[in-house]
């Protein structure tokens, strides 16, 4: 059984992702939980609060999913480090499509100019994802199988690709998953070519 908090939150990040924020109501989160109005201002004081709660929530699944994962790239080249981490994101978005819809969706990126705690919340998320392509990318450049690129810079062009791509499949445009292979491709090219990026 989950706590009234814990079912709190997954409704409540299925109506943001879906609805967004402004449109969605702390009355709805209540009525998906089966709980009085009250409830959930008992725990969350406000629906802004409660939108960061839910991020938060987003930020530790994110990070726990990738901490998890990122073991099993021990011992591979970079390339195939990479490629690894490129195929895990996208599963990791198919698994949990209603908090990547979330960070897809404009109110956080409003927030976060005037809250610090949004602020922070997305720029771990991102921090956390990056840092997963990093290290694919520093492994690469050691074993010889990536080019002398800007890590930070080079992962930060891959992590948009994707996300690209995962945007693509989310709202149901184009056939992303046709676009896989030659994703990967452009990702080998821009990691072996020293002057692809500057």
């Amino acid at each position: 059984m989950k706590s009234k908090r814990a079912a709190i939150l997954e409704a409540a990040t299925w109506l943001f992702s879906t609805k967004g924020f402004r449109e969605a109501s702390t009355t709805e989160v209540a009525q998906l939980t089966g709980s009085a109005d009250g409830t959930v201002f008992y725990h969350f004081e406000s629906k802004e609060k409660l939108f960061l709660a839910v991020l938060e929530e987003v930020r530790a699944k994110i990070d726990g999913a990738i901490s998890e994962f990122m073991p099993t790239t021990d011992g591979m080249s970079g390339i195939d480090a990479l490629e690894a981490v490129v195929a895990y994101y996208l599963q990791l978005a198919a698994d949990n499509e209603a908090e990547f819809m979330l960070l897809h969706r404009h109110h956080a990126y409003e927030l976060a100019k005037v809250n610090d705690e949004c602020r922070a919340s997305l720029e771990a998320i991102y921090d956390r994802i990056i840092r997963a392509f990093e290290h694919a990318i520093q492994c690469g450049q050691g074993d010889g199988s990536m080019g002398n690129l800007p890590v930070h810079k080079t992962a930060l062009l891959v992590y948009m690709m994707i996300d690209g791509l995962v945007r693509l499949k989310h709202y149901n445009l184009y056939e992303a998953g046709s676009l896989f292979e030659d994703f990967l491709g452009g990702c080998r090219r821009l990691v072996k070519a020293d002057e692809a990026v500057g």
